[in-house]
């Protein structure tokens, strides 16, 4: 009996195996827990302290324009990393890298001494700079593949493109296309021990990258290189501060050319001034003056404010609140009907016109044909312009915002106002995109036209074209006419708030009958003795509009000028022999220029079926036919050219090109004098000098 546990003993028992079996309870809880609920969580933070990944970036998707023309382009480039726990010697490593990376030793000693597992040395280096390196064989010193952008063109469509610096887009379609054509990175996998160095026998895994989506503009490259010619041409001739234009489809709001000069390379962006990175058509605002009184008369027109036959008198001012209001011309125009007001842009005939109307009508109609608020365009930095509250709205501001002062808006605010009283009566939206497609040319997304609203009847619209043409023939625009076209527009003026600092603008469409370009053309404080629209602006114009309308191979108007030279298709003559080309094209009154090595004719330019006037020069590139019906080419020798200098000459004579780095051509294979099928792949190395 005196063996047998007290009850105190028993009770003591009973606790330590309630508190060993809440213990085993905790564990397995916890261990579940571990498990289950935290294993995922628990094997990245494990993944984390013994995998490394360096990611691999994906190539950019390419812009092209709406005929498939690449306008901006990615090419895979290297970059050097290290891996500092790995560099055994880090002073000879900088030593050894210093002169083939253009740095300094310090530079390079401090990025490969941080406690990091990997740091970049240099970021998208040429490949004769990378394969250098290689050479070393240097412990710790690794590559990863990146892309660079290039643009081929250069400075062609600079400010609508934008830029992509080190590691983000910066402006224009690239920016605004950002998160489509970037793609997804990929990832090198490796295995590392706690120090940082890769384990003897792990093997790195490479994730693939996914590439991003193309852009497929509304811009046509030819039409964008025409409109640029021009605006430059008359910078240079009108000595203006800048030079702005853009060109519209107005039945569909798609965007065909725009830009500014002063403008920039993209390859080399941070050379320039920042301010010349904007797209001022649509960014920046100006006063449009006469221009805008189209959209005044249409709203006239459509709201039967006046008659054709109504009478204006102009003795050369009005008085609105005790204040003189003049006309531009000295005098004035005498007794006018309502077409002649706008065939001569008299600023007290529309002042009149605007007090017919009513302030509360044409400034709802001002809304409505979008002033005052975005377009909703696909671009950054779209500026909204700048109207009169009604309480700012006096008789004398609503004066003069009758003829375009006042008021302040975008020139892409202008002619899409402009579009909606040519193209029917529909305010359209603009746009620059036309689809993102992949790499297969599987359509990802499309832009459709869309109608934001109609904001004068058809008939309103038609009795317009038809005024509008009136003011080209016979009134201020005479200096835009273009022979064989019946073409449309209005002038436009406009005082800066500077003393004797003016803005000339031409705002236009052709052909009248059947509208297919609306075009703007701004030229900013032109240095000449004339600074009105209709003598500095029109002529600008003409020179843009009637290469645009030959490009597009658009025929002579009905009704206007006969006297142009001969118009005729360019006949096919490729795979034709020099001799018989030549002798087709010259009976067809064209000249000719011969490109190239061989007998056998593999490319033309312009390209068959193209309008041209007779005596207009037809180019051949020449190649070599070989037994089998194959054609051969002569390889030219690029090097010391551009990668816009280098592409064109390629691809005139039927060859493709590979580009890698940057800069002007090195080396390339094949080299120069071989004889290569059409077709065929060049590879062109570029380097900075």
């Amino acid at each position: 009996m005196g063996n047998e546990p007290t009850v105190s003993t028993k009770k003591r028992i009973k606790i330590i195996l309630f508190a060993a079996i809440l213990c085993l309870l905790a564990l397995v809880g916890r261990l579940g827990y571990l498990q289950i609920i935290a294993a995922s969580d628990l094997r990245e933070k494990a993944e984390a302290q013994w995998v490394r990944s360096i990611p691999v970036e994906s190539k950019r998707g390419t812009i092209y324009d709406r005929k498939m023309k690449e306008l901006a382009v990615s090419a895979s480039v290297e970059t050097v990393i290290a891996r500092p726990k790995e560099i055994t010697d880090p002073e000879k490593v900088a030593l050894q890298l210093a002169p083939i990376l253009d740095m300094t030793e310090e530079k390079i000693l401090e990025t490969i001494t941080k406690n990091k597992s990997e740091v970049y040395v240099k970021r998208r280096v040429e490949k004769e700079t990378a394969d250098q390196i290689r050479e070393l064989e240097l412990k710790g010193i690794h590559f990863t593949e990146e892309t660079k952008r290039y643009y081929p063109h250069n400075t062609l469509a600079s400010q609508l493109l934008g830029f992509v610096g080190t590691d983000q887009a910066w402006s224009g379609i690239e920016l605004q296309y950002d998160k489509y054509l970037t793609g997804y990175a990929g990832k090198i996998v490796r295995e590392t021990d706690t120090r940082g160095k890769a384990l003897p026998f792990s093997e790195e895994t490479y994730y693939e990258p996914q590439e991003g989506l193309n852009a497929v503009l509304t811009v046509d490259s030819m039409m964008q290189h025409i409109l640029e010619n021009g605006i430059t041409r008359a910078m240079e001739e009108h000595n203006t501060t800048s030079c702005t234009a853009i060109a519209m489809n107005p039945k569909t709001g798609e965007i065909l050319a725009v830009g500014s000069k002063p403008d920039y390379d993209p390859n080399d962006y941070a050379s320039y001034d920042e301010k010349y990175w904007k797209n001022k058509a649509i960014s920046d605002i100006y006063e449009p003056g006469s221009t805008f009184k189209s959209i005044v008369m249409a709203t006239a027109v459509e709201e039967h404010a006046a008659e054709k036959t109504t009478s204006f008198y102009d003795p050369g001012y009005t008085v609105v609140a005790k204040q003189k209001i003049s006309c531009w011309k000295s005098g004035g125009h005498g007794t006018q009907n309502l077409e002649e007001i706008l065939q001569n842009s008299c600023n007290p005939g529309f002042v009149a016109l605007g007090n017919m109307i009513g302030k509360e009508t044409l400034n709802q109609y001002i809304r409505a044909f979008g002033f005052g608020q975005k377009t909703g365009v696909d671009f950054p930095g779209e500026a909204s312009g700048m109207l009169y509250s009604d309480s700012q709205l006096g008789p004398v501001e609503f004066a003069t915002q009758c003829f375009g002062q006042g008021i302040s808006c975008t020139p892409l605010q202008m002619i899409n106002a402009f579009c909606a009283v040519i193209n029917g009566g529909n305010l359209m939206q603009p746009y620059l995109v036309k689809e993102l497609v992949d790499d297969d040319g599987n359509v990802v997304r499309s832009t459709e036209p869309k109608v934001v609203r109609q904001v004068i009847s058809e008939e309103t619209s038609a009795t317009m074209r038809d005024m509008l043409f009136k003011v080209v023939d016979k009134g201020t625009g005479s200096r835009a006419k273009i022979e064989g076209y019946k073409v449309g527009g209005k002038t436009g003026t406009s005082e800066k708030y500077r003393d004797g600092k003016y803005v000339a603008s031409f705002i236009g469409f052709a052909p009248v009958d059947n509208p297919q370009i609306a075009l703007l053309v701004i030229l900013d404080e032109p240095k000449e003795y004339s600074y009105t629209g209709g003598v500095v602006a029109g002529p600008v114009f003409q020179a843009i509009m009637s290469e645009m309308l030959n490009y597009l191979q658009m025929g002579p108007s009905e009704g206007g000028s006969a006297n142009i030279a001969e118009i005729q298709d360019v006949p096919d003559v490729t795979g034709l022999s020099m001799e018989e080309a030549v002798a087709i094209l010259q009976n067809k009154g064209f000249k000719t220029e011969l490109e190239g090595e061989g007998n056998f004719v593999i490319n033309q330019s312009p390209k068959p079926t193209v309008e041209l006037q007779t005596g207009s020069k037809v180019t051949l590139y020449l190649g070599t036919e070989t037994s089998d019906g194959e054609a051969t080419v002569s390889v030219p020798n690029v090097k010391g050219k551009t990668i816009k200098e280098a592409g064109e000459w390629l691809e005139s004579i039927g060859l493709k090109i590979e580009i890698s780095g940057s800069g002007k051509a090195v080396s390339q294979e094949p080299e120069a004098g071989a004889k290569v099928a059409v077709g065929t792949t060049v590879k062109v190395i570029f380097a900075s000098e």
